[in-house]
């Protein structure tokens, strides 16, 4: 069935009439008008292959509810029917974007909130309360944040950690793990649950990953060969509704980390000097970082608002949350796969400049905002190289678009 049936002066029209009816969008999006309301809605059939569902489930109609027009607009209602629509196309249950705790609310996020709030005022030092929220956010939430404390096993707390975990990212998911197993830890106690902490390290989650002490033997981020990441690209720019697959072509483009991409506001672009200030309240090194915008990064970020997307985040997920590193992730497998989100956004980006350039090195470390391993060096050396990297990020913008693959060898030093 065809896309984009519907326009606003249609359903207005229709609203008027104060008929019940069911209105069809195409691709799964319907409306539906009853009295004074009018609602969003996403039907499909289980298909029989799903792995996610079982027999009995298979082959039934399901609808999810959208929220009501025209609180969600008609061009937000198709962003989102596009997201269920490539969850169906991956094998992924629709609905676990939408699921909730159970009738108490007692949900991993309550109780997170709960500890920060009883435990803060203890905390003497400020950046340590924002890192608290700001792991939680970026890399708990989306797998357990809305599940019930008591349901949470030993499965999903792996699901949160694994992206740290292959994206190397080791004291990130030491501190991430402990304070799951911390914020389990207070619910079980408060809510009298006697069963063991499915976030616990030795003799349970240890068994799964390994010994952190040999972190540095754990192969490097899975990464497309250079010359493979236009036809990448190519894949993901037919995909110009899919807010996963937008993101992924933004941190492709600037070489940034996925959490930076996916967690990235609309203050912090500066439109009329294409530049992305990173703050250093969400920078890896505790620095501001500033991120020169090449044409096609400023395309996506038009095309963010074309959308009608509402909300402080610019890749923002169905509930103008933040997308999940899993949905991201699967985007750039789809069109390349056995490779890692980490890898192709930035260690491709940096074999190129190797490769393909003359810039120099510390050019390249600089736009990947690596911290100077040369204490002395990085004491007296203030320069970010910002001008060099507005170049760079131009001609890593036309090698991904197809203009002048044959990089020329710019003298930039």
């Amino acid at each position: 069935m065809a896309l984009n049936q519907l326009t606003d002066k249609e359903i207005q029209a229709h609203i008027r009439k104060g008929k019940a009816k069911l209105l069809s969008d195409g691709g799964n999006l319907y409306l539906r008008l009853r009295g004074e309301s009018q609602s969003w809605l996403f039907r499909f059939k289980v298909p029989q292959a799903a792995a996610w569902a079982n027999a009995e489930l298979r082959g039934k109609p399901i609808e999810i509810g959208l929220k009501a027009y025209p609180a969600r607009s008609l061009s937000d209602a198709r962003r989102v029917a596009e997201e269920l629509r490539s969850d169906l196309a991956n094998d992924i249950d629709p609905r676990e974007r939408f699921r909730v705790g159970d009738d108490d609310g007692e949900t991993f996020q309550k109780w997170a909130k709960a500890y920060i709030g009883k435990e803060e005022g203890g905390w003497r030092n400020p950046k340590h309360r924002q890192q608290w929220r700001n792991t939680l956010r970026d890399y708990v939430y989306s797998e357990l944040g809305k599940r019930p404390v008591a349901d949470i096993t030993r499965n999903h707390v792996k699901a949160a950690l694994q992206p740290l975990w292959d994206d190397e990212k080791f004291e990130t998911f030491s501190r991430v793990r402990m304070r799951i197993e911390t914020v389990l830890d207070y619910a079980f106690y408060e809510l009298d649950i006697d069963r063991a902490n499915p976030a616990r390290w030795k003799g349970n989650l240890q068994n799964s990953f390994g010994k952190l002490g040999k972190r540095q033997k754990v192969k490097s981020h899975a990464a497309a060969p250079w010359r493979e990441v236009p036809a990448i690209m190519a894949k993901l720019r037919a995909k110009p509704e899919v807010v996963s697959a937008l993101a992924m072509r933004f941190s492709i483009l600037t070489a940034a980390r996925s959490g930076e991409v996916r967690g990235l506001e609309w203050r912090e672009i500066d439109e009329a000097e294409r530049v992305w200030r990173l703050p250093e309240a969400r920078s890896k090194n505790g620095k501001e970082h500033h991120v020169p915008l090449n044409a096609e990064a400023i395309e996506i970020l038009e095309n963010m608002k074309a959308l009608g997307l509402e909300g402080k985040r610019v890749f923002a997920g169905p509930t103008g949350g933040m997308i999940s590193d899993v949905a991201v992730s699967k985007q750039l497998k789809a069109a390349y796969p056995g490779i890692t989100a980490h890898g192709t956004a930035r260690s491709s980006f940096r074999d190129w400049v190797a490769d393909a350039t003359n810039y120099p090195g510390e050019v390249a470390e600089a736009a990947l905002n690596h911290t100077n391993p040369n204490a002395i060096e990085a004491a007296y050396l203030r320069t970010t190289y910002f001008e060099k990297r507005k170049m760079m990020m131009d001609d890593w913008g036309n090698f991904l678009a197809g203009i002048n693959n044959v990089v020329s060898m710019r003298e930039v030093i």
